[in-house]
């Protein structure tokens, strides 16, 4: 069965396995490290790449093959998930969406946004014109930050039901980071909000920005209220080593969940997923999808969190 010739195979191999290589020992190296984003396709041709050596009996290629399928095995799966949780009412609606800089098709992104029924909004990559047109918005929404500079393309925009208290920010182009983060209360409940959107490592001159973007991601939320959510396009895999550590030093967990979310042009199980949430404390994620396209190179992602009144608050209110 000549299905895949030895030249191929040996091709295949080769490239699962310098690129799982890259990803073992650089892995909080934004440039070198990319590879480990795509760790759910590497496995899958470390498999396809076994598959084919045991059927040409190349037993080397079969080693090398099966050593990649299990490393990103053990990488993509070993992660503990949130305790489950009684669905029951949503206490917060919240939709993340990265607009891509280059859409302007402002009225399909406002339409879609009013159609996600929505408490709290999340958007990044808001220029300063889709800022402006995002005023109508406000009607809805009436309580509103943001990090929009008239130089900038990588605004942080939030809409609110709810009255917003600024906690901290990274202002577009700013070294650190790129964030912004705010309180607000639901029912006398205290919640504390992080927006982000990190640098991505493809963009090779800002790319050496990113470990630093999470560390002071992670200083803010050790030092937030316990009850805690953060969301946005990280521009990171949720078994990254970024995200891993993020998760490991501010007790943040999601539901482990693989939503592929970017780019909205490749079938899902080629695309990376780079839009998450995490919440810590009493918030609680019920049920978490990506939403329809709307123009933008990323689908937006819908979390319906709840609360979780048998977990004792571990930490003051008062900052």
């Amino acid at each position: 069965m000549n299905w895949l010739p030895p030249l191929a195979l040996h091709l295949l191999v080769a490239f699962v396995a310098v690129a799982s290589l890259l990803a073992i020992l650089f892995p909080r190296r934004p440039l070198l490290g990319v590879p480990q984003h795509w760790g759910l396709q590497l496995w899958q041709l470390g498999l396809l790449a076994l598959i084919g050596s045991i059927l040409l009996s190349d037993w080397v290629a079969a080693a090398l093959s099966l050593a990649v399928a299990c490393y990103w095995s053990w990488r993509l799966w070993p992660r503990k998930p949130l305790p489950d949780v009684k669905e029951g009412e949503p206490l917060l609606r919240l939709v993340s969406a990265n607009l891509l800089y280059q859409n302007i098709n402002f009225d399909r992104v406002v339409e879609g946004v009013n159609a996600t029924d929505a408490d709290v909004i999340v958007l990044c990559e808001v220029t300063p014109e889709a800022r402006e047109r995002f005023r109508s918005l406000e009607m809805r929404f009436p309580h509103t930050l943001d990090t929009c500079a008239p130089e900038s393309v990588y605004g942080i925009l939030i809409l609110s039901r709810f009255p917003l208290v600024l906690r901290t920010s990274g202002i577009g182009e700013d070294p650190l980071p790129r964030h912004l983060a705010a309180d607000f209360m639901i029912d006398e409940r205290r919640i504390t909000l992080v927006a982000i959107h990190s640098t991505n490592p493809l963009r090779v001159s800002r790319a050496h920005r990113i470990p630093a973007e999470f560390e002071s991601v992670a200083d803010l939320a050790r030092s937030a209220p316990d009850d805690l959510i953060l969301i946005g396009d990280c521009n990171a895999a949720g078994w990254s080593s970024y995200l891993q550590d993020l998760e490991r030093k501010t007790g943040l967990a999601n539901d482990r969940k693989v939503r592929p979310s970017w780019p909205v042009w490749l079938p899902p199980l080629v695309r990376l997923p780079l839009d998450h949430v995490w919440v810590r404390g009493r918030v609680t994620l019920l049920r978490t999808a990506l939403g329809p396209k709307f123009g933008s190179d990323h689908l937006p992602l819908v979390a319906e969190l709840g609360w979780n009144s048998g977990i004792r608050d571990q930490k003051s209110d008062v900052r």
